[in-house]
């Protein structure tokens, strides 16, 4: 039921107040006032709710002219209607009180059906005048709206087909970034001070209106003379505003000649003018012309055949080769699309990419370009190639699709790939356009495992601040950025600056665009993870990026969750038994590697540069010294950071000459195996990099045949556990007959079964979903806020089904048996685990290969 209405009846009399309260609060709220002084009163709190006033002129303290007076001249009170009530009935008392700002006029004694039709009838007056005029004018800045411009430029078109007009249409070169920095009030202060100039400058002589958030349009009567230099002068207006700051505007002008052209074309058209010349330096503005005009037949051209082109398979996947700098192997690849047109030949992506992110078809075809790439993936995989990963675009458009994460997944899963397998490019300039929202959504999609870069990383203004927030692992540095910085000497770029900013964040950098070979020795010499460009390859079709792959071989970059690569511990002493010594020392935490002379040391140094952990090196090695390696590490950008223990004899010498090179500790010889590991161990703590801390904790907690979690890392991942992880779901798996399979066919066979089996349960979980090889042949999964227990035993048998694929070497029968729990409360994990050890064995008395719910 709607509120009633507030009308306010100011009366000296009591008696007529009364009667006026009797005849209106059958209808209305009535509020009572004895004179214009407590009127003024009971506007101020309630203000704009009053919905008509009712006034008496002959009244003490303040008559009611006076009140109309002060009424009408506020802006807060002066569309509030007002009917003056009067006992003489006479023409000069109704002129005066209209002249005043009455509405209406009406006389004593009262008559009940006229005041509440006349009641009525006004409120509803000038609720019809606000709800015309909000549609007319825009809020904001007191233009005509978009849609009441357009229908002002009609009426003018039609109603003066003798004239000759133009439409000018404004636009300010990044106006968002006015918002980022100085705030959306200030940028919405600005727009209101550009309109009340637009009403100066314009004033009678044209219509004025705002289409969109800082576009606007005139229509004026045709002139001749624009230039430069009249719209340098209208732009230092507006830059003497008070909250201009160093605004660039850009004007378009449309000459109208055909007046069958929708005005919402014609804005447009002189919109496009406006466009042509943002970014160039000196030019304020730019008429629509057969240039235009022809790139707008282009763009149609363009839009009339791009749903006939996916469906007819014009549109091609071509694959740009990324290489690793250190060695130039191949390392990957980024999708990229080509339209080869049966009558325009093959299409630069230049052309109809922006159209596409304008009107959304976008969307479509980065849907195709991912399924596309996932069939490569697939493709190569089965045919027993290098597992390498395809970067592919995610457009702002695909940014804001509610389901953009379930279709990757199910692009993914649907060709059995991981996640990690498909790495998400997301533009620089994407991210300052809505932070938040790409945050959230990139950040969904890392956790589900999908490996996020940032795009033309160096194009866009991107703050510091802002980058830290990111959901990344990559930056991708733009190719104009490359050539400029590559262009400038060492000490004068801001390249190395870029590459120990993504050192600190942990993120890996691919530089786009590299064509000399001088462009390439600048990254190599600033340690550059990955390079692309037609230096080494352009983008090629599939089949002839397949060919790379067989031919030059590859580096698969890392998958989250898959078998690290242990980190290396050099052991450089001339003692063969010593080098024993520190192998069966460190073996559980490193890959060994040896030297006997200082010569060898420098070459494991070199070779091994990128996963050098810590060295151990003796003070009295041959050929070179230890002294000499020692210098040689220090000295070297890629391992300078390395940790070094020195050992030799107790010598204060040479124990203050190694620490004075750099070493970290010096161990005196003979020692324990036990010491040697204590001292080592506590070098390391204090020196190496988080990246080898982090990849000790890591190797202590991972099974180091599938890459998932060992008990002791279980326990600690589901010891962090929390409420919002919620409703719970522990599954329990088993290689049904492994011991069978390795008894038949050997233990490569059966540790085959375990490594796939690893790699089936990354393949069908998601990345916050806990993962553990708790046993011999038993596998716990924990999966976090399962919708429901049929969720859970669907997944469990999926999970089921899919290792038939992979438990059957060789006609063996082996299986995989699942046993869930499901729980929506906090409780012990190991209890879950003990009642999903019960269901799964009741599935195995039902037969191998199926999966139970646990019921209690």
């Amino acid at each position: 039921m709607a509120a009633q209405k507030t009308v306010l009846v100011v009366e000296d009399s009591e008696i007529n107040r009364a009667t006026l309260s009797g005849i209106l609060s059958s209808e209305y709220r009535v509020l009572e006032a004895g004179n214009g002084r407590e009127a003024l009163g009971l506007l101020e709190l309630h203000g704009e709710g009053i919905a008509l006033i009712l006034l008496d002129i002959v009244m003490p303290v303040m008559d009611g002219y006076t009140f109309l007076s002060i009424v009408k001249a506020h802006p807060d009170y002066a569309s509030i209607p007002v009917i003056v009530t009067t006992q003489s009935d006479s023409e000069a008392d109704e002129v005066a009180a209209l002249s005043h700002g009455a509405t209406d006029f009406v006389a004593k004694p009262y008559k009940a059906q006229i005041i509440l039709h006349r009641a009525a009838s006004i409120i509803s007056l000038r609720e019809t005048a606000a709800m015309i005029n909000q549609f007319q004018y825009d809020r904001l800045t007191g233009l005509y709206s978009k849609e009441y411009f357009y229908q002002r430029v009609r009426e003018t078109l039609r109603q003066n087909p003798e004239k000759e007009y133009d439409i000018v249409c404004s636009d300010i070169d990044n106006f968002k970034l006015i918002n980022d920095i100085f705030g959306i009030p200030a940028g919405d202060r600005l727009l209101h001070d550009i309109a009340a100039l637009y009403r100066t400058v314009i004033g009678d002589a044209g219509i004025c209106g705002r289409l969109n958030a800082d576009q606007f349009a005139c229509l004026l009567e045709r002139r001749t003379d624009y230039s430069d230099e009249m719209f340098v002068r209208v732009s230092g207006e507006v830059n003497a505003l008070a909250n201009a700051r160093s605004i660039v505007m850009k004007w378009g002008i449309y000459t109208v000649e055909d007046r069958g052209v929708p005005v919402e074309q014609m804005c447009d058209r002189a919109l496009l003018a406006a466009r042509s010349i943002k970014g160039q330096y000196g030019k304020y503005f730019a008429a629509y012309d057969d240039q235009l005009r022809g790139k707008l037949l282009r763009e149609q051209a363009i839009i009339d055949n791009m749903e006939s082109a996916l469906a007819q398979g014009q549109f091609q996947v071509y694959l740009q080769p990324k290489y690793r700098i250190r060695d130039s192997r191949l390392a990957g690849a980024e999708a990229l699309v080509r339209w080869a047109h049966p009558e325009w030949g093959l299409q630069s992506p230049a052309e109809f990419i922006p159209l596409f992110e304008r009107n959304g078809f976008i969307t479509k075809l980065d849907r195709f370009v991912w399924d596309r790439s996932c069939s490569f993936l697939r493709k190569w995989d089965d045919a027993g190639l290098p597992s390498i990963p395809v970067s592919v675009n995610v457009s702002r458009a695909d940014i804001y699709q509610a389901d953009i994460a379930e279709i990757l997944l199910g692009t993914v899963r649907k060709y059995g790939l991981a996640p990690a397998r498909l790495h998400l490019e997301i533009t620089e300039s994407a991210y300052t356009e809505d932070p938040n929202q790409i945050i959230e959504t990139a950040g969904r999609l890392r956790e589900l495992g999908f490996v996020i870069e940032m795009d033309d990383f160096g194009s866009g203004y991107s703050s510091l601040n802002m980058l830290n927030r990111l959901p990344i692992d990559v930056l991708k540095l733009d190719m104009r950025f490359i050539q400029s910085e590559t262009a400038k000497p060492v000490d004068q770029g801001i390249l190395r600056f870029i590459m120990d900013l993504a050192r600190w964040m942990e993120l890996h950098v691919v530089a786009e665009g590299v064509e000399t070979r001088e462009q390439l020795e600048r990254l190599r010499e600033i340690d550059c993870d990955y390079v692309q460009g037609y230096y080494f390859v352009r983008p090629v079709p599939s089949e002839e990026f397949e060919k790379l792959l067989r031919e030059e071989g590859t580096v698969a970059e890392q998958e989250p969750g898959a078998k690290r690569r242990r980190p290396v511990f050099l052991a450089a002493d001339e003692d063969t038994a010593y080098r024993d010594l520190v192998r069966k020392t460190f073996e559980d935490l490193f890959q060994i590697v040896e030297a006997g002379t200082g010569r060898a040391a420098l070459d494991c140094i070199v070779a091994n540069r990128d996963k050098l952990a810590a060295v151990l090196l003796s003070a009295t090695l041959p050929g070179s010294d230890g002294f000499s390696a020692l210098e040689a590490v220090k000295r070297s950008r890629a391992v300078w950071s390395t940790p070094v223990i020195v050992t030799g004899p107790p010598d204060a010498l040479l124990e203050e000459k190694a620490l004075e090179l750099g070493a970290e500790e010096y161990v005196d010889k003979p020692h324990t195996a036990k010491s040697l590991r204590r001292q080592v161990l506590r070098a390391m703590g204090t020196t190496a990099s988080q990246e080898w801390k982090d990849s000790l904790q890591e190797e202590a907690c991972r099974d180091y045949q599938t890459g998932l979690l060992n008990r002791r890392g279980f326990t600690a991942a589901a010891g962090a556990l929390r409420a919002e992880d919620l409703p719970l779901a522990v599954c329990l798996f088993d290689l049904d007959d492994l011991k069978k399979t390795n008894d038949t066919f050997g233990h490569v066979e059966g540790d085959r079964l375990i490594e796939e089996f690893g790699a089936l349960l990354r393949a069908h979980t998601r990345e916050n979903d806990i993962l553990s090889r708790y046993g011999g042949d038993e596998f716990v999964v924990v999966m976090r806020q399962v919708r429901s227990e049929e969720a859970a035993l669907k997944k469990g048998g999926e999970i089921c089904l899919a290792a038939r694929k992979i438990c059957a070497p060789k006609g063996a029968a082996a299986a995989c048996t699942g046993g869930i729990v499901f729980s929506v409360s906090e409780e012990p994990v190991t209890e879950l685990i003990a009642r999903a050890d019960r269901a799964l064995y009741r599935a195995k008395a039902e037969g191998k290969g199926k999966c139970c719910l646990w019921k209690g």
